[in-house]
């Protein structure tokens, strides 16, 4: 178990330098970045992708927030990915594999104020999930108008 930590622990850490890096050798901030993942992603309202859990489409919720406020409350039937943006494209395509074999399958990412959902779906989309969008307007906003989210 204590080797399972450590292991999740160093990949972390080498996750977060390698964005670190990429982002100082590109020149570019995180309000940059953010801009540039939202010019080339798409957005789901709030209120379609309600209307996907309730038709019970095919879609997968993936929550990009800290594993904290995934316990807290989430969409039901998401699943956490809370490193999905500090993870390298051949980590983000493994782990993928493993929880979205199909790549054709709708994906909606989210997070609670559309920080990180943008440039996780924008990640998808380059490892061929060209259905991965983002929750436009994010968790928040969901509480907000009433929508459930569960522990």
């Amino acid at each position: 178990m204590k080797i399972g930590i450590k292991v999740i622990t160093v990949l972390a850490v080498f996750s977060v330098l390698s964005v670190a890096i990429s982002v100082q050798a590109a020149g570019k901030g995180q309000d940059q970045l953010l801009k540039e993942a939202k010019a080339v992603t798409k957005a789901v309202s709030i209120h379609d992708a309600k209307k996907m859990l309730d038709t019970k489409a095919k879609v997968v919720f993936l929550d990009v927030r800290v594993r904290k406020g995934f316990i807290e409350g989430h969409i039901n039937g998401a699943i956490n990915m809370s490193r999905a943006i500090n993870m390298s494209r051949r980590l983000m395509e493994y782990y993928m594999q493993k929880t979205v074999p199909d790549k054709n399958t709708k994906i909606v990412v989210y997070c609670d104020f559309v920080t990180r959902s943008p440039l996780a779906a924008k990640s998808l989309n380059e490892i061929g999930y060209k259905n991965a969008l983002y929750l436009d307007d994010g968790l928040i906003t969901w509480k907000k108008a009433g929508y459930p989210v569960v522990k």
